[in-house]
């Protein structure tokens, strides 16, 4: 099993003193996406069994911090919604995420259920170096999934491999450059709560994806975790 460094940059430490990221690694992706079983078909009922709606997901205590995290990099939260605030209206609306690759549906319905972000990305293909949970740098460099503009500034929170943004204002968009692919057999997995009422739903999915992975015949190392007390930890 490799492994990788996760560190939380003291400035992010300090505008979210609860944060907590939690991340695990697996292996033998390629065979486990062909062998996992069929995503569950009830996603939409788990959310509104939360009380989550088209109407009122922005109101969710869940993504009303999300909401504030995002506002706190200066950007405007319904422009640039958090992972599980798309996720949930996605789903709501018109279903769950089906992007043609097995393992990124299976990772974000898991995160659409929990109400929690996850993020997928390819050993192979990240720099070497620490992944830092930091603010932007001048310098810095990224390619939004998807396109668009994504400011990058000494405001937004962005996990970093040295230079390269891997993803954007926490978990609202992934790098082009780094994220799971058909032939990704690696994958580092990570997630992030900005406050306390966030942590249960974000241990819930990390645990509910290392399940799903290792059924599938992944090799899935232990869940790690780094907070503000401890904000470096090896994950593998």
């Amino acid at each position: 099993m490799p492994s990788r460094t996760l560190v939380i940059a003291g400035e992010v430490a300090g505008r979210h003193p609860d944060i907590l990221v939690g991340g695990l690694l697996a292996t033998g992706l390629r065979n486990a996406a062909s062998a996992a079983p069929p995503l569950p078909d009830d996603t939409a009922k788990a959310l509104v069994a939360q009380d989550v709606t088209i109407e009122l997901v922005a109101d969710h205590p869940l993504i009303k911090d999300w909401r504030s995290a995002v506002a706190s990099c200066g950007l405007k939260p319904s422009t640039y919604k958090s992972s599980p605030e798309q996720l949930a209206r996605r789903t709501l609306k018109s279903g769950p995420v089906r992007t043609g690759l097995p393992l990124v549906d299976l990772y974000c319905e898991v995160a659409t259920r929990h109400l929690a972000p996850l993020g997928g990305y390819d050993v192979d293909r990240l720099p070497p170096g620490d992944v830092e949970l930091r603010l932007g740098r001048e310098g810095d460099t990224f390619d939004p999934l998807g396109g668009g503009q994504m400011p990058l500034n000494g405001q937004v929170v962005v996990y970093a491999v040295g230079s390269t943004v891997v993803c954007w204002a926490y978990n609202c968009r992934d790098s082009r450059a780094t994220c799971l692919t058909e032939d990704t057999d690696t994958g580092l997995f990570l997630g992030e709560a900005v406050t306390a009422r966030q942590h249960g739903a974000l241990r819930a999915a990390l645990d509910d994806l290392s399940g799903r992975l290792t059924a599938a015949g992944a090799r899935v190392g232990e869940v790690a975790y780094a907070d503000a007390g401890h904000p470096r930890v090896g994950i593998g």
